[in-house]
Order: C-alpha cells, then structure tokens, then sequence
C-alpha cells in the first residue's frame, strides 16, 4: 500500500470511530423520550391512527439501528477492507431515523393548525441541530439526517400556507442550509485535521528510519575503520620493531640513510593510525578531559618547539603573542591538541607569509571572561561554501591526488570533537587567497588560580639497564613476537614468547619472569586483556603491558577503564622500553 492510500485509511478509520463513538447504543435510544410525548399529544388531540403508526414506526427504526449497531459493537476491531461498507450501512441507519422526523409533521397532522406547526417545527429543528452535531464526522451522515428530516417540515409548513406556514417554510430552508454549510465545514476540518497528523506522523516515521540508516551507516564506517586499522597495524607493529633494531645496528652510511628514510615512512604511517584511532577514542567518550588553570605561556612555548621545526622547512614564518600572565581553564593536553591541530593545518595550507598564533583579551560583552585564541595564517583560504565541510572526516582542499604530505583530512574533525568535549567554541572566518583565521574561546582562569605551566613534557629516554632481564611476549602473530623479542634481546633482555595463553602460563610457571608483554587478540575464548588482570591479582609484582592494535570505541573504553598500562601498535621502540622500565606511555 503507497504512503498516500495508508493515510486515507487511517483518517478513514479515524473518522468511522468517532461516529460509532457518537451513535453508540444508548446514544440511539434516546430520541425515544422526545417522540413518544410528541406523538401521544397529537393522537389525543385529532384522534389520528397514523400518529400511532408514526410512533410504531419509529420504534421500529430505532430497534433495527439498535441490534445493528450492538452487532458491530461485538465484532471488535474493524477491518480496513470493511471501512467503506460500514461506513455506508450507518449512513442507511441514519438515513432512516432523519426520514422518520421528516414524516413527523405529515403522520402527526401537525399541518392541519398554526399551533401545531409552529410546534412541531421547534422540535424538528432541534433534532436537526442535535443530530447534524452528533454525526458530524462525514458529510454523507450529515446529509442523510438532515436532508430528509428539514425537507419534511419545509414541504409541511409550505402545505399549511398563509403567511405563517410560508415563512416558517423559508425559515426552515435558511436553517437547514446554514446548518448544513456548519456542519460540513466541521466534517472538512476534521479530514483535514487527521490528514495533517498521519501526514507528519509518517513524515517523523521516514525521518526516523533515515536517521537509524544515517546512524548504522556511521556505525559500519566505525567498524570498518577499526577493522582496517587493526589488520593494518599489525604489519606495521613488525616492521617498525625491526626497523627500530636497523637503527642501533652499525650499518655503512649508504644503509643508514635507507633505514633513516624507512624509519620516516614508517613513521608517517603511524601517525594516519594514530589519528583514527583519536577520532575512535573520542566517539567513543574514552577521553575525558581534566580541568585547571592552564598557563598561555607555557602552552605557547610547548607549541612553538612542537611547530617551529615544520614551519622553518616551508620557509614560513611563525609568531606566537599572549599579554601577560594570562591563564586559561582547561585541559592542558587536550587543548595542546586542539591547537596544534589547527596549527598544523594552517602550516600545510600556506605556501607563503606565515602563521600568528595569539591569545587576546577584551572580548565583546557576549564573551566577557573569554580568551581569544586565534590561529591566522596567510595560506589559500577556504570558499564559503566549504567552511562547514571542513570539519567533516576526509575532506581536504586543494588536495584532488590525496597527497599523503598533506595528511588524511581528519584533523579539523578532531579540532571539532575536542571543542564539543572542551566547551570551547570555534568560529571560522576565511577568505580564498588571503587566508583564514579560527578562534577558539576558552574561559580564562579566575586571577590567583595556580596554573600549570603546560602540557606536561615527554618522558626523557631511560636507561636500557632498568629493562627487566626476563619478558615473556604473548602474541599469537609469529612476525610480531619475533620483531619484539629481536628489539629487547640486543637490549639485553633475555625473551621468552608464547602463541597462546597455556603456553604462556607454562613459561611463567618455568622461568623468573619479570615483566609480561600481551598483544589483546589471542587464540580461544580469553584475550590478553583478561589474561594480564589475572596476572595482575595473582603475582602482583610482575609488570604488565598490553599491546593492542584495536580501534573500536567500545573496546578502548573497556581498556581504558581496566588500568593496566597500554601501548597501540605499531609501537614506537623508545615508548615500549619506557613503558617496560616503570614509564609506561599509554
């Protein structure tokens, strides 16, 4: 059935309710008490049978309406099929009680005396009044009770002639007419009424489903980055281990450059993983951000060594201003993030001039107790109508072959998530071929807060003799265990490797392990996650990290929250000797 032909017969069902709702069986009864007094006061006054005959008839009608709407009654729910002949056969009902008021002036004999014309026309009008009101859902009903009933006592009082019965006749047509138009009008309203609900229920109905296809479509866009970035970094994991092991082997200087420029790739690679698996974190809710009085200074001076080096390749220039002791409230790391997002963006984009990073005060009344930060740059600018677009996953400008050198187009996304999570809102403004300027508004510190000097530094490189001497590596990816026992044997840790967890636990129960080192995907019903919690209850002394290559929202969150230190492959060297040294990185 087409959306059109569901909602005529849902009004269609609607409307029938309500007249059955209206006319219901004691509903039928009651012209009774009107008609019998009427019909006795005019067989006692002109001694007439056919006022009798008319009660009797009357009776009849109504008992027949009656049984038949009791029957209808205790069939239940209607089918829609059964709508329209239902409909008809209350229609005929109801057709039959407005021709038994339309005889009422003929059979009683009202038209033989002024008196009694005048008499039987207040009734008649009043039963027309009450009626019409009563089934006032379809015209037809309308129509088939009014109609007959006023056609009676205008041909009546027309009968009886004289100036009375001729205007009473032209008094009835006004009324009848009148009445009609009103209660028609009442009926249309009532259609359309309906039609306007079942038309917006079903708008909110498709909008809904579009909403759920939108919503599973941003679900499997999830998983499968989660399942690609996971397979992909498996390799990777391996190849930047060993390339890790390259990088401490004396090589001539020809292979050095070649593992340098290997070691840069690799590294390139690792940051496209990395930035999904932030946008991964933060749908996920995995990130939840600590406020405090964030110094500017501090957080300008981290960004500048962060960013100088990438400027100073591009001969731009870049310049960072903030007034005074100023301080916001913040999440010093997450705020670095948002930054330097935005930063790096700007960098890529511009081919001459520079980039100002500044921090203002003085904001209009709509910002007071706001700080400006604002992140100008004199690079190619945005068009209009790609401002809002920038944000999105993947879009890039002036990037038509995906140059990886210009990154995935995933950075203004985190900028978006981070100010979303942050409270901190941003604006755009640009113009092609003169640049573009963001402003992020962060709350400043209230005067006198302590303020971190910002983001907290980066751990030095430990020493390798803090290493532990004996690390068990559980991973199920033979290459894996194999890159990773190589990395930590020319450390000088003696390795031991298991594919699964009995082999694991055999090698715990025969060797002085110190430190266990768990990839989460192993073979069987367990996983390392679980594995490294039960270590963590029974030989508390033992170290522990987990090394995962997962993306998925819901399962960093559940790592997250377990505590046991974590590193995503591919795993940077220095990051895993910290971690296995007491530092962990996660």
């Amino acid at each position: 059935m087409s959306e059109g032909a569901s909602t005529r017969v849902a009004v269609q069902r609607i409307r029938l309710e309500l007249l059955l709702q209206k006319t219901g069986p004691v509903r039928i009864l009651s012209p009774i008490p009107f008609a019998t007094p009427l019909a006795v006061v005019f067989y006692l006054k002109w001694a007439s049978v056919l006022a009798l005959v008319w009660l009797g008839l009357f009776y009849a009608v109504v008992a027949v309406t009656y049984l038949r709407r009791r029957t209808l009654q205790a069939r239940g729910p209607l089918p829609d099929h059964e709508l329209p002949d239902i409909l008809r056969g209350r229609v005929r009902d109801i057709l039959l009680l407005g021709a038994m008021w339309g005889l009422a002036p003929w059979m009683l004999s009202a038209h033989r005396s002024t008196d009694d014309i005048v008499l039987i026309s207040i009734f008649i009008m009043g039963a027309i009044s009450l009626g019409s009101a009563i089934v006032s859902t379809h015209r037809q009903t309308i129509a088939a009770f009014s109609l007959p009933a006023g056609a009676g006592m205008v041909s009546a009082c027309f009968w009886h002639g004289g100036l009375v019965g001729w205007v009473l006749a032209v008094c009835m047509a006004l009324f009848l007419v009148m009445t009609l138009k009103w209660t028609f009008q009442q009926a249309d309203l009532l259609e359309q009424s309906l039609t306007v609900r079942f038309e917006k229920e079903d708008l909110a109905r498709r909008l809904e489903q579009q909403v759920e296809l939108v919503e599973n479509a941003n679900r499997e866009k999830s998983r499968f980055l989660a399942s690609a970035s996971h397979d992909l970094r498996q390799p990777l994991h391996a190849i930047s281990l060993f390339t890790s092991v390259l990088e401490r082997s004396r090589l001539d200087p020809d292979s050095a450059q070649t593992v340098t420029r290997l070691s840069h790739s690799v590294r390139l690679l690792n940051q496209s993983l990395d930035t999904m698996l932030d946008i991964s974190r933060l749908d996920a809710g995995a990130v939840q951000p600590s406020v405090e009085a964030v110094g500017v200074h501090g957080l300008f001076l981290s960004l500048s060594h962060t960013f100088a080096g990438s400027a100073q390749e591009r001969e731009l220039q870049i310049r960072f201003r903030a007034p005074g002791e100023l301080a916001v409230m913040s999440d010093a790391q997450l705020l670095t993030r948002l930054l330097g997002n935005l930063i790096d963006n700007a960098i890529k984009y511009t081919r001459s001039g520079g980039v100002l990073i500044a921090a203002r005060t003085g904001a209009p009344a709509a910002r007071a107790g706001w700080v400006c930060f604002e992140v100008i740059d004199t690079g190619i600018g945005i068009a209009r109508e790609h401002q809002v677009r920038v944000f999105d996953e993947f879009f890039q400008l002036d990037n038509p072959q995906r140059d990886r050198a210009a990154g995935l187009g995933i950075g203004l996304s985190i900028v978006k998530r981070l100010s979303s999570l942050l409270e901190h809102p941003i604006e755009l403004s640009s113009t092609p071929a003169r640049g573009t300027r963001f402003r992020v508004w962060v709350r400043q510190a209230v005067e006198g807060t302590p303020a971190l000097a910002g983001p907290a530094p980066a751990d030095p490189v430990v020493s390798e003799g803090r290493l532990p001497r004996h690390v068990l590596i559980v991973d199920d990816e033979r290459v894996g265990r194999e890159a990773l026992s190589l990395l930590l044997s020319s450390c000088g840790c003696t390795v031991h490797g298991a594919s699964d967890l009995p082999q694991a636990r055999q090698l715990l129960e025969a060797n002085p392990i110190e430190a266990v080192v768990s990839d989460d995907r192993l073979p069987g019903d367990s996983n390392g996650l679980a594995f490294l919690l039960a270590l963590r209850d029974s030989a508390p002394h033992l170290r522990t990290l987990l090394v995962t290559g997962e993306t998925a929202p819901q399962r960093i969150s559940e790592i997250k929250a377990s505590g046991v230190p974590f590193l995503h492959k591919p795993v940077v060297a220095q990051q895993l000797l910290n971690a296995l040294s007491g530092r962990p990185s996660a």
